[in-house]
């Protein structure tokens, strides 16, 4: 069912001090200080200011392993792009860097995470890469994968062990699905083959969540990939009647935190919809605002970040060429500014995930 509750996926308040730190640790815990730090240092944010309530020892350890993720930057062509120029925007501290890529030209995002863009083209012949544009390094994928997919993205850093490329065919009319995938150091992609339990409905958008591909039709029906056990099946979610609404103007934004699968419903200078899907019921539950959460709203990936400045959460930032301080407010329905007609959440503008290192550009 598709249904309007307040959303309660972030505790709006970050810093719980005067109570914690009245507590007095349990007697009967006796784990070492640095056992106690590595445990939670492996805690998402969530996770680790829930921890924190537990007591003034864990408190103190919460915070000195605390992980906040930076703002991301927004990347975008320059007018034309006729020569690769490309801006790197701090969009924080108003610090543009411009930069030449020239191998970029005419090439669209598939999908951005933790740094790395997944690049591809379609022309003369099937091509993807990954590019960083903080330490403008490349990395190719094998000529061609068996399909060319509408849902490509990966699991994390191609530096990563743990990286997963996958590629799910647009095919939708087809009598099955194929789902190709890649790890750093193959040769070749590997693909499967599976019946395609939903014919005629278009794969829109994908998102990768808890070890598993999470892909959305146009009718909000939701396909799971499990890499691990290379199995596809169709979740029971009831469609929703907000994604059957025709719209040449609207895009359909996936995105994840900790877990948790939201889609974003925009169109122009109207205010988004928002929905979250509960695992739990198997229903798409609208959203008012975003329990605190700051969504970076792009074609390729968008992404999301807790505990920023109050001002900044319960917002959308939708990627555009440079223009600084557009944004929807989920909390009170307001737009900020008219939203540029031109290039608005293009597949060619990403925000990326900015090091933790120092670096040079």
């Amino acid at each position: 069912m598709c249904s309007a509750t307040p959303s309660s996926l972030f505790l709006e308040d970050l810093t719980v001090k005067p109570i914690v730190q009245a507590l007095p640790a349990p007697s009967n815990t006796n784990i070492p200080s640095d056992l106690l730090r590595e445990i939670l240092s492996r805690l998402g944010l969530k996770a680790n200011i829930h921890a924190s309530l537990v007591c003034k020892t864990w408190f103190e350890a919460a915070v000195s392993v605390r992980k906040l993720q930076p703002r991301p930057w927004l990347f975008y062509p320059l007018k034309g792009e006729s020569n690769g120029d490309y801006i790197l925007l701090d969009r924080l501290r108003s610090q543009a860097y411009k930069l030449n890529f020239p191998d970029l030209k005419g090439h669209g995002f598939s999908c951005s995470k933790d740094g790395w863009l997944l690049v591809s083209t379609n022309f003369p012949s099937y091509l993807v890469f990954f590019f960083n544009p903080f330490t403008q390094e490349y990395i190719y994928l094998p000529e061609a994968a068996p399909t060319s997919g509408y849902c490509l993205t990966f699991s994390s850093a191609p530096t990563s062990s743990s990286c997963l490329v996958i590629s799910l065919n647009d095919r939708s009319i087809c009598s099955h699905i194929e789902i190709a995938t890649w790890r750093p150091g193959e040769t070749l992609w590997t693909t499967h083959r599976f019946e395609n339990l939903l014919p005629g409905r278009r794969w829109k958008s994908c998102v990768f969540s808890n070890g598993v591909l999470y892909c959305l039709t146009t009718f909000s029906n939701i396909g799971i990939f499990d890499p691990a056990r290379a199995t596809w099946s169709i979740l029971p979610v009831e469609p929703c009647p907000a994604f059957f609404q025709v719209d040449l103007g609207r895009r359909v934004l996936m995105t994840e935190h900790e877990g948790d699968i939201f889609v974003m419903l925009t169109s122009g200078n109207k205010n988004p919809l928002m929905f979250k899907l509960n695992l739990k019921r198997n229903a798409w539950e609208e959203k008012r605002e975003l329990g605190g959460l700051t969504v970076f709203a792009s074609h390729p990936t968008s992404l999301t970040r807790a505990g920023l400045s109050v001002e900044e959460r319960n917002r959308i930032y939708p990627s555009h060429n440079g223009h600084l301080g557009v944004y929807y407010s989920l909390g009170d329905g307001l737009i900020s500014s008219r939203l540029p007609s031109s290039n608005y959440l293009s597949n060619r503008i990403a925000w990326v995930d900015p090091p933790h290192n120092n670096f040079n550009l």
